[in-house]
């Protein structure tokens, strides 16, 4: 269980973003893994950077607020990144 506090949420919810689908060296790897378990609600799991981030906060903070409050930051960094890339590729 790590101290809760704002940087260590933050941190939690911007790690989930970057291995749910931000960070890209490591999507096929983690594809490839996730398929040889075979076990469709982690893939679930591991491409939602809400769910995500919930879970890890959840094993991390060991506080269920503190989970809630790391998924809905994940989201919100989910929402900014795909403004972002909507409006760079003109759409």
């Amino acid at each position: 269980m790590i101290e809760i506090n704002i940087l260590n949420i933050l941190g939690v919810a911007v790690c989930s973003n970057l291995i749910a689908f931000w960070y890209e060296p490591m999507q096929g790897a983690k594809d490839k893994l996730l398929q040889k378990l075979g076990l469709s609600w982690l893939e679930i799991v591991f491409n939602c950077s809400k769910c995500l981030g919930f879970i890890v906060g959840l094993i991390l903070f060991y506080n269920i607020f503190a989970a809630s409050l790391c998924a809905l930051i994940g989201f919100i960094i989910t929402f900014i990144i795909n403004y972002i890339e909507d409006w760079y590729e003109g759409t």
